[in-house]
């Protein structure tokens, strides 16, 4: 074997090395697929206990995942972008009986891709009157999730509601 020979076949093995490496390194088709936001109905439910009255909470949160991969660093783990909707979340005053509505809508959270995770938001509240907004007040809603980690897509889900608790 000649030294062409050799370069040669050095620089072929070189070649499918590189190839094979980056084949490997972009992952499955469906894991390329980032900036599509997929949605999911995760149900919600809890007592937040505040003056005058504790308010029990329960509707639907509407929580979008989108798969964010970061191809300019290597071995850069993927990350979702989560968007929580409470707009379909209301409740009910325990001495009152006052409706009241819960805020927070399109609160946006950045979380490393793992295949289980919790996640927790404030939100505001407050009475729904017909004479306007009253005092908003605020309450905790704590996510238990898992994920699709080929899609970012939500798999499961489940939701609480509670008070929050602020250091004094």
């Amino acid at each position: 074997m000649n030294i062409r020979q050799s370069v040669t076949s050095v620089m072929v093995s070189l070649v499918v090395v590189v190839l094979s490496a980056l084949v490997w390194w972009a992952g499955p088709p469906a894991a390329r697929a980032a900036n599509v936001p997929i949605t999911a109905l995760i149900p919600v439910s809890g007592i937040v206990s505040v003056q005058p009255e504790s308010v029990a909470f329960s509707g639907q949160a509407k929580v979008s995942s989108e798969l964010v991969l970061d191809t300019s660093r290597l071995n850069h783990p993927p990350a979702v972008i989560l968007t929580i909707d409470l707009s379909n979340v209301s409740g009910t005053g325990s001495l009152s009986g006052a409706k009241y509505v819960a805020g927070g809508n399109g609160t946006s959270v950045f979380r490393h891709l793992v295949s289980a995770d919790t996640v927790e938001i404030t939100f505001p509240f407050f009475r729904s009157t017909t004479a306007g907004s009253s005092a908003a007040q605020s309450g905790v809603a704590s996510f238990a999730l898992s994920f699709d980690l080929n899609t970012g897509a939500i798999t499961s889900g489940t939701a609480t509601i509670a008070a929050p608790n602020f250091p004094n």
